[in-house]
Parts: structure tokens; C-alpha cells; sequence
């Protein structure tokens, strides 16, 4: 059962174009690897941030569903300076509970599939 969702996985990685960033993966890159490695270990970024100073942030994704709803988002950032990766951080967000409408909630769950 754990090697169908591993390939489940990998299938949808590929998909997309993108590779699965997670915490692990992201740990797995070392302050020091350069750009090539980034990108050899982790895949295209989502979004690369160029700063003035010259220096890129290579930014992935990943996000934490419970059906169609968002239930947290985490963002890695690479910051890359003359080709090597100088730091690398997470930011975490979840959306506001008040943006979660109950009667959606519930209706959405159950309804009968559509045509």
C-alpha cells in the first residue's frame, strides 16, 4: 500500500512539472549546494524573486488540503547568491478560520455527484 501512494505521488510530481517539496526534502538541500543541485534534487521553483542586490529567492510550495479546501500552505525559500544557496527559511500560513463557510462545508462533503 505505501509504494502505490509513493508512486501516486511521484506520478502526480511529474505531472505537474514540478517535484513535491516537503519539510524532509527541503532539509535535504544543504546551505552551501549550488543552484544546479537546488534544482537537480527539487525541480523548477514555483516562483524565483530576483532582488536588486542580484541575489534570487527560489521559492516552492506545498500545500495541505482536506478535499478542495486549503488548510495550510508552507513556503520554502532558497535564497541563492552567486550560485549557491547562502540561507534557506519556511513560512507557514493557514487561512483564516472565519473564511470557511459552515453550510459549504457540509453541503459540499455530501452532494451527489454532478453529471
Amino acid at each position: 500500500m505505501r509504494a502505490f501512494l509513493v508512486s501516486l505521488l511521484f506520478l502526480a510530481a511529474c505531472s505537474s512539472g514540478h517535484s513535491i517539496m516537503t519539510m524532509n526534502s527541503f532539509y535535504d538541500i544543504p546551505v552551501g549546494a549550488s543552484r544546479a543541485d537546488v534544482i537537480a534534487q527539487a525541480g523548477e521553483p514555483t516562483r524565483i524573486v530576483r532582488k536588486k542586490d542580484g541575489v534570487e529567492e527560489y521559492e516552492y510550495v506545498e500545500r495541505m488540503k482536506a478535499g478542495a479546501r486549503l488548510l495550510q500552505e508552507r513556503l520554502y525559500i532558497f535564497k541563492i547568491e552567486n550560485g549557491v544557496v547562502v540561507e534557506k527559511r519556511v513560512e507557514q500560513r493557514s487561512p483564516l478560520p472565519t473564511t470557511f463557510d459552515s453550510y459549504e462545508m457540509q453541503t459540499t462533503q455530501n452532494a451527489p455527484p454532478g453529471p
